[in-house]
C-alpha cells in the first residue's frame, strides 16, 4: 500500500468495488479499503435484477458468477392479495436470466476483479477521519489497521461506506430528499424449498417471498410495518410463520416443505433518502448517497448502475481536474433521474397503506423504471472500463 493514490475508495462492496475495478481499468491508482475482512457476508436481498445483470455482463463478470454456482432464475412469480402472476423473465439487452448470489461470492467476485485490475486493497481497515486542506477540500484519509494509524493522500475520496456512511456524515453531504423507516424485514435460508426463481408476494399489511440463491438454498423473507414487529424478539419462529400464512397459505406451504437451515436476519427497518454526492475532493456512490427501502429488491442493482455512473464521472474528474465539479454534477443529476421512480414507489410500498391493486401497479412502474435504467447504461459510449482488459 501506498501514501498517494489517484482515488481511495472507502466501502468494498456492491458500489466500492466496481467503482475502484472501473477506475483501476482506466489506469488510476486506487486503493480499495473495508473496515470488515472481506470476503464476507452482509444483510442483503440477493437480488440482482436485470440492470444489475446487464452490468455484470458488460464488465466481463457475468460468467464468474455463474461459475460460482449461482443458479439462474428465469420464473418470477408475483402475489397480490388472493392472485398470482407468473411469468418467464423475457430477453431483453441480452439479458434473459437473473441472479440471487449469495453476498459473500459476489462481493468477492468484484473485490477480486478489482484487484485483478490493478486496484490496492486493504480489510480489517477502519478510516478514522478525511484529511483536508487548507481551503477545506478533502485530500485523503487517516486509517487505522491492525492497531496501527497512517494517512493517504488522494486526489479524490470516494465514500461506498453504506448507509451510516462515515464519509458522509464527515463531509456533512445534505440530504435533498428522504423519510423515516417503515418496513421491518428479517429472513433466513432455507433447504429443500421447492419453487423456481423468484417469488414476491404483496398481501396488505404483509410483504414476503422466497429467492432463490447458492448451494441449493432458498432465501425466505417476510416484511412489516416497523411498528407491527409483534413478537419476533421473543419467538422469532412463531412470528416469522404466522406473518408467512398473512401473506399467503400456498406460500406458507411451499416453506414448510424445506428445512430452515440458518438463524434469522435482518432490520427493523431503514431510512430512505437521497444524498447530494459530490464536493471539493469527495463523492459519495451506492447506499452512502442514496438508500431506499429493500422492498424492491433493487439496492444491488442500484449500487452496480451508480458504480460506473460515479467511475466516468470520477475519471473525468481526474484527467481534467477544472471539470471536477462539473463532471460530479453531471453524475449526480444521472442518478437522481433514474432513482426518482424506484425510490417513489419503494417509499410507497413500504408504508404499506396500499391494497393488492395498487401494489400491482406499483411493480408494473418498477418494471417500467428497470426498463429505462437498462436503456440508459445500454446508451452509455464505450470506454477502457467497460470490458477486462488484457
Amino acid at each position: 500500500m501506498m501514501s498517494e493514490y489517484d482515488a481511495v475508495v472507502v466501502g468494498a462492496r456492491v458500489a466500492g468495488a466496481p467503482t475502484a475495478m472501473l477506475l483501476a481499468r482506466r489506469g488510476h491508482r486506487v486503493l480499495l479499503l473495508d473496515r470488515a475482512e472481506m470476503p464476507s457476508d452482509t444483510v442483503s436481498t440477493h437480488a440482482v435484477l436485470r440492470s444489475g445483470v446487464l452490468q455484470l455482463k458488460r464488465w466481463g463478470l457475468l460468467g464468474r458468477v455463474v461459475d460460482a454456482g449461482t443458479p439462474p432464475v428465469r420464473n418470477i412469480t408475483l402475489g397480490f392479495g388472493q392472485e398470482r402472476i407468473a411469468f418467464d423473465v423475457r430477453s431483453e439487452h441480452g439479458i434473459s436470466e437473473l441472479y440471487a448470489p449469495r453476498r459473500h461470492l459476489l462481493d468477492g467476485i468484484l473485490l477480486e476483479a478489482a484487484r485483478d485490475a490493478g486496484a490496492d486493497f486493504s480489510g480489517s481497515t477502519r478510516m478514522v477521519d478525511l484529511l483536508r486542506g487548507e481551503n477545506g477540500r478533502v485530500t485523503g484519509v487517516e486509517i487505522e489497521s491492525g492497531g496501527e494509524r497512517s494517512r493517504i493522500d488522494a486526489r479524490l475520496v470516494i465514500g461506498a461506506d453504506g448507509v451510516w456512511s462515515r464519509v458522509a456524515r464527515s463531509v456533512t453531504a445534505p440530504i435533498v430528499r428522504g423519510h423515516e423507516p417503515t418496513n421491518a424485514v428479517h429472513y433466513a435460508y432455507f433447504e429443500g424449498v421447492d419453487h423456481p426463481g423468484f417469488w414476491f408476494q404483496f398481501t396488505p399489511g404483509v410483504n414476503a417471498g422466497i429467492i432463490q440463491t447458492n448451494d441449493d438454498l432458498t432465501l425466505v423473507f417476510v416484511g412489516r410495518p416497523r411498528e407491527h414487529m409483534g413478537d419476533f424478539s421473543s419467538n422469532p419462529d412463531r412470528e416469522f410463520f404466522r406473518l408467512l400464512g398473512q401473506a399467503g397459505n400456498d406460500l406458507l406451504a411451499k416453506v414448510s416443505e424445506g428445512v430452515q437451515r440458518t438463524a434469522f436476519r435482518g432490520t427493523p427497518g431503514l431510512p430512505g433518502f437521497v444524498r447530494r454526492a459530490y464536493g471539493p475532493g469527495w463523492a459519495l456512490v451506492g447506499d452512502a448517497g442514496y438508500t431506499k427501502d429493500p422492498i424492491s429488491a433493487h439496492g444491488i442493482s442500484d449500487a452496480l448502475r451508480d458504480a460506473e455512473l460515479c467511475a466516468r464521472a470520477v475519471d473525468r474528474a481526474l484527467r481534467c481536474p477544472a471539470e471536477e465539479q462539473g463532471a460530479l454534477g453531471r453524475y449526480q443529476r444521472a442518478r437522481d433521474e433514474l432513482s426518482r421512480p424506484m425510490f417513489g414507489e419503494s417509499q410507497a410500498l413500504a408504508a404499506y397503506d396500499w391494497g393488492p391493486a395498487e401494489a400491482s401497479q406499483r411493480m408494473r412502474n418498477i418494471s417500467d423504471a428497470v426498463r429505462a435504467e437498462c436503456d440508459a447504461l445500454a446508451a452509455l459510449p464505450e470506454w477502457a472500463g467497460q470490458a477486462v482488459l488484457v
